[in-house]
């Protein structure tokens, strides 16, 4: 294989545009004028840095059991003092804080909103 021509340039390297007034390198041989080793046959995509692995269900579980931030842990205190809401719509509440504070990096005030008035319905949101 390493002694084929390029296809592509016929061996020159250099292709030309259809006036013949400019060239640029071949795109398939790289200059130099032999046919690409094709001999693998695929292209390795494995990805290899750290980032790309997902954390497996233990090292999930090591986020933060709580809200970090001192406006998720008001939210939070308003959530678990809630008269209206049940058991599991608390938990499911005290959940969506915690995710959102690890998306976000803080409660925004649009969020906070949307949580206080699912905490307390019917009253004027502070």
């Amino acid at each position: 294989m390493e002694g084929d021509v390029c296809r592509l340039c016929g061996g020159d390297g250099r292709i030309g545009n259809a006036l013949g007034r400019s060239t640029a390198t071949c795109p398939s041989c790289h200059g130099s004028g032999r046919r690409a080793d094709t001999s693998s046959g695929f292209h390795d995509v494995t990805k290899t840095k750290p980032s790309h692995f997902r954390p497996s269900a233990a090292e999930a579980s090591k986020g933060p059991r709580g809200p970090t931030t001192a406006e998720g842990a008001q939210l939070a205190r308003e959530v678990s003092e809630s008269t209206v809401l049940g058991e599991d719509a608390k938990a499911r509440l005290l959940v969506e804080i915690v995710n959102h504070e690890s998306t976000h990096g803080r409660c925004t005030q649009t969020f906070i909103k949307k949580i206080r008035k699912q905490a307390r319905p019917g009253q004027p949101n502070l």
